[in-house]
């Protein structure tokens, strides 16, 4: 899949740009804070109905207007195009998604059908931060390769915050929560059991992807490795609910005391490492980069197998605390696999690797504003 054509109008720092996209790396060059980021996030809505970057549609809403909308076609690897329109009104906090004309309802639906890769310096968390980036990294890939276990995340996410707030009340209410929370224990159990061996069957398969992209931008001195420690452990199918049960009765009189829920997939934890030894306790900076552009490329190639089409790729601020090798690498690395997004200040970082290659271009992009970069411009 590509973006062939992009336009946005009142969104973040720009009035109106509009882009014509080449098949290949796709660089916006510009001082910070001039809106490079800005066109990722608009792909990004496009793609996944919101902002890998906002908390709230609001925020990208350019100040002193009222509605910000982004339209953009985007071809198949079949050949098939589809034109997609999102739209956002602040006075009225109501949004507008379409895809030929379409409107797409609910928003979630729209995940999977653009299969897309994100990183940014807001993703850097996953490998440095706490259990739940690592957690919504593997619901963000596995969410956009298959429709059944997005269903069953959201419905997770549901029971969960019912059965939370039965805990919490008792607990504040000082009273026993008797037979109300056993329906949502069952259900609890069963989507809570069919996450786990999704992400387990997942990782299984990720692994490799992992490896051999690491390999590719850092050579053979690191090695790799992902461990999964889910919260309840057993075979996979019976054993597993039963496993869940019992994880939930021995843990019941403490989630009365605390008042929430301590046993399920939000209590995942995904452990990477290198070499044997702890990413997230030993790793440099450089390498933690390393390791997040290889679960990034590692994601692209299994979405585009699960998928059946080539992920949109956006690289933001890609090459910060990466040494010149590896940022050589990279660069000629994703350049060929499909089209690609890349934000930068430094211009340099592309002569080389892109040079008379038809399918890339190059962006200048300042104060909202872009223009088509001639190479010898750059």
């Amino acid at each position: 899949m590509r973006l062939t054509s992009l336009k946005i109008r009142n969104f973040r720092n720009h009035r109106e740009s509009v882009f014509e996209f080449g098949q290949g790396a796709n660089v916006l060059l510009g001082d910070n804070g001039q809106g490079k980021t800005n066109v990722l996030e608009a792909i990004s809505y496009l793609c996944l109905t919101k902002s890998f970057y906002a908390t709230s549609d609001s925020l990208a809403v350019m100040i002193g207007s009222d509605v910000f909308e982004i339209e953009g076609t985007l071809l198949a690897d079949t050949g098939r195009e589809a034109h997609a329109r999102i739209a956002y009104q602040l006075s009225t906090g109501e949004k507008m998604v379409t895809v030929n004309r379409v409107k797409v309802e609910p928003y979630s639906s729209i995940v999977g059908r653009f299969p897309i890769v994100i990183s940014s310096p807001e993703h850097g968390p996953i490998t440095t931060g706490a259990p739940a980036d690592r957690r919504r990294f593997l619901d963000f890939v596995i969410s956009q390769a298959s429709a059944p276990y997005f269903t069953a995340l959201m419905e997770f996410r549901r029971v969960l915050k019912q059965r939370n707030k039965i805990l919490l009340d008792s607990r504040i209410l000082r009273r026993d929560v008797g037979d109300a929370i056993v329906p949502w224990d069952e259900q609890l159990v069963e989507l809570g059991a069919g996450i786990t061996e999704h992400r387990a069957r997942f990782l299984g398969e990720f692994r490799s992807y992992i490896s051999s992209a690491y390999l590719h931008l850092a050579g053979e001195e690191e090695k790799p490795s992902v461990t999964y420690q889910p919260s309840v452990e057993a075979e996979a199918g019976p054993a597993l609910r039963d496993a869940f049960r019992a994880a939930l009765e021995s843990h019941a009189a403490e989630e009365r005391r605390t008042g929430t829920t301590l046993v399920g997939p939000h209590r995942d934890e995904v452990v990477f490492a290198l070499n044997g030894r702890e990413l997230r306790k030993y790793a440099s900076q450089g390498q933690h980069k390393t390791f997040l552009v290889a679960l990034k490329i590692g994601e692209w190639h299994y979405l585009r197998e699960r998928c059946g089409e080539a992920p949109v790729m956006l690289l933001d601020d890609i090459f910060s605390e990466l040494d010149e090798q590896r940022a050589h690498r990279l660069l000629t690395f994703v350049s060929d696999l499909s089209q690609t997004f890349i934000t930068s200040t430094n211009p340099h970082y592309f002569d080389g690797p892109l040079s008379d290659r038809p399918a890339d271009r190059m962006f200048r992009v300042h104060d909202g504003a872009a223009v088509l970069s001639s190479r010898e411009a750059v």
